[in-house]
């Protein structure tokens, strides 16, 4: 493969991880604070519990500051959960061409391996989403985490996979 191809393919998985990040990641972040703010009267209210997984239930009694550490928790997760994506379809093209099914099951894996495994073993110390909440979740995660990621993602590996089978056949 030409350094070109190989550059190529670089900037094309970068661009689809640092788009499916941060849009997931601001499409949350103003869904959520809206939704603080209508439900309890603050947009800090979200991140401050996004603080206290790392943090523990004294981070809900903090400030700005400490909601400010749970945006940028959040974004580490959007990002993180974009390139756990990229290397799942890089292994697996036929998911690539397929990014609203991808989404979807993403979205729903996200939403099962945030809540049964990762808050558990964060200092919140068990799943927040239960019985009719888990529900309403699934929805959620699909269309703001799995859908906007699956897009930009997969656009990213095909993009990467199509200069790599360009430079084979050269």
């Amino acid at each position: 493969m030409s350094h070109e191809n190989q550059s190529a393919g670089r900037r094309a998985i970068a661009q689809g991880i640092v788009l499916g990040g941060l849009s997931s990641g601001l499409i949350d972040l103003v869904y959520a604070s809206t939704l603080g703010f209508f439900q309890r009267g603050s947009v800090l209210r979200p991140w401050k519990g996004v603080a206290s997984g790392l943090l523990g239930s004294a981070a809900r009694d903090g400030g700005a500051a400490i909601a400010l550490l749970g945006v940028a928790l959040h974004f580490v997760i959007t990002f993180g959960a974009a390139a756990i994506l990229c290397l799942i379809l890089w292994s697996l093209p036929w998911f690539a061409r397929r990014p609203l099914l991808t989404g979807v099951l993403f979205g729903f894996g996200f939403l099962l391996v945030m809540n049964y495994v990762i808050l558990p073993l964060s200092a919140i110390g068990r799943p927040v989403y239960v019985g009719q909440d888990f529900f309403t979740a699934i929805l959620g995660h699909i269309i703001m985490m799995g859908l906007p990621i699956a897009w930009f993602v997969s656009r990213g590996v095909r993009a990467a996979k199509s200069d790599s089978a360009v430079a084979a056949h050269a």
